[in-house]
């Protein structure tokens, strides 16, 4: 099932067959450069089922398959979790470096946003980086997200970007 497309792009839920693509993003050190260590196949296909199970009717809680949309080609991830010691979402991407550069960041970003005020009532969203991640830093910014104190994290210290539910649903209806 597909949660949203956008011009390129879809995004569905992962299941057990997307095990490979799952391993090849979380185990590539490039892109988890800025997210988290790289994992082994063995914590791959764990940290699968994990994400599997947090999928439930009526929750946008999960990370999902970002696939190119003609070809269905594996591009990375869109991520909707809860933000550590908030009653608050954070939302996240990640994406293989052939999709890189190519603009998708922020489609899904952009579309993932608007997906995601129709998912939950939440009052506001958060994104969390690394201060040296400087495309995602200008990306946030760009979509109008503002930056708010910054956090630890296993060592890291890391920016922490909200937005406004109720800008985004603003943002709607100026663009209707």
């Amino acid at each position: 099932m597909d949660l949203f497309v956008t011009n390129n792009l879809i995004i569905r839920q992962f299941d057990r067959s997307d095990a490979e693509a799952f391993y090849q993003l979380n185990s590539h050190p490039e892109v988890m450069r800025y997210i988290r260590p790289v994992k082994s196949r063995e914590e791959c296909d764990a940290f699968l089922l994990e994400n599997i199970q947090l999928y439930q009717t009526g929750s946008a809680i999960g990370r999902y398959y970002v696939g190119e949309k003609g070809s269905q080609t594996f591009a990375g991830t869109f991520s909707v979790l809860m933000m550590p010691d908030r009653e608050a979402l954070h939302i996240g991407y990640a994406l293989m470096p052939w999709a890189q550069g190519r603009g998708w960041a922020k489609e899904l970003l952009f579309a993932g946003l608007q997906w995601l005020v129709t998912q939950s009532e939440r009052p506001e969203i958060f994104a969390i980086t690394e201060p040296a991640n400087l495309p995602s830093v200008a990306l946030l910014q760009k979509a109008d997200f503002q930056r708010q104190a910054d956090m630890m994290d296993h060592g890291k210290n890391l920016n922490v970007f909200m937005i406004q539910r109720s800008f985004l649903l603003q943002q709607q209806v100026s663009a209707t």
